[in-house]
This record gives C-alpha cells, structure tokens and sequence, in this order.
C-alpha cells in the first residue's frame, strides 16, 4: 500500500499572473527599469495625511511614471500593464509590461473590451443581414 499525500489545505495564492511574490518582483522591476528622474518621499503628519514630495535621486523611494498620464508610482501603487492584451495571447512577460497607475490601467482594459464586444456585435449583425434583390 502507497502512501496517500495529504489533500492541500487553503489557497496557493497563485493564477496566471503568478503568486504574490512574483506579483511584487514584477512591480519592483518595472519601478527600477522605467525610473524617475526623481524619487518620491511619503510624508505622513499628525492627521493620517501622505502627502507625496519629489526629491532627488537616491533621498527618497524609487518612482516611475505612468505610460499614460505620467503620475508617480512607487512599487506599491504600481500598476503592471500588459503591451499586448491577455485575450491577444500577452502575457506578463517582461518584453509585454509597462508601469501605469490603477485609472489609467482600468480604463483602457474596460476600453478594449467595449470595442471587442461592439466588433462581434457587428459580426453578428452583418451574418443576419439578408440582401434582397430589387424587383422591377
């Protein structure tokens, strides 16, 4: 008799965009290879308020910029932006990413997907157009 492997308990915390760890190196990568030319300093006061200060190179926490609207994004609020969509066969490989933020990443993805969904509609629409011929 074999031993059994005992069933996994929880989660893996794993998908296709890879486990957390995975998730935060990515972020981490496109912060350092798409660098700012200036860092970014988090001040927080009594209130709870962060408040972002740009600072020189090497005073504060690496930042790049949005492809889009060119905000500051440390590797916390970083967004990985595929070059190429999931549905057109990218991936989250390092030549398919760009660094944006959560609105602008948002935004083209909803985009995308309503130009897909009227593309098919028009699909669909055109197989059930029926040509009559024109009696004379």
């Amino acid at each position: 008799m074999s031993a059994r492997k005992p069933h996994p308990r929880g989660t893996s915390n794993s998908n296709s965009r890879g486990n957390s760890a995975a998730r935060r190196a990515r972020r981490e990568y496109l912060v350092m290879t798409y660098r700012a030319n200036v860092d970014l300093l988090l001040v927080v006061d009594n209130y709870g308020t962060t408040t972002e200060i740009e600072v020189p190179l090497g005073q504060g926490e690496a930042a790049c910029r949005c492809y889009r609207c060119g905000d500051l994004l440390v590797a916390d609020d970083v967004s990985v932006d595929r070059i190429v969509e999931g549905d057109r066969g990218g991936t989250y490989a390092r030549n398919n990413i760009r660094p944006a933020c959560g609105f602008d990443n948002s935004s083209t993805g909803s985009a995308y997907r309503w130009t897909k969904a009227r593309a098919k509609a028009a699909k669909i629409a055109a197989r059930r157009l029926t040509i009559v011929p024109a009696t004379a």
